[in-house]
Order: C-alpha cells, then structure tokens, then sequence
C-alpha cells in the first residue's frame, strides 16, 4: 500500500518504523523519507497515495 509517492515509500516501511518510534512523525518521516519531497502525502486528503501518512502510523498503531 503506497504512503509516499515521491519517495516510493509503503505501508510496510511504515509499519517497521512505528515498531521502533511508537507515532514520533519528524522520526518516522527521517527514517523512512516519506513525507521529505512534496508532503502531499502529510494531509490526510492527498490523492496521490493509497494512504497517507498520517493514516498509516495510525493503522500501524492499530495493527501493532
């Protein structure tokens, strides 16, 4: 599932940072590069991904 469509970046990369850094956004952001180009993906209305991430750290949160 597409987070960030700049830097490529899935739900599963995602995932394995929360594991690491509980919802620390500016953290997950450095370590997975989602967010770091156009940060369309920050808003929870882009369209250009499947989730964006706010969402996905919280479905992480969820599935963890």
């Amino acid at each position: 599932m597409l987070v960030c469509d700049c830097n490529e970046v899935e739900f599963d990369a995602i995932k394995e940072a929360v594991k690491k850094h509980g919802d620390n956004l500016e953290v997950i952001m450095e370590e997975t590069e989602a967010g770091t180009t156009c940060e369309c993906c920050l808003e929870e209305d882009c369209d250009k991904v499947e989730l964006p991430l706010p969402l996905a750290i919280k479905k992480a949160l969820e599935e963890l």
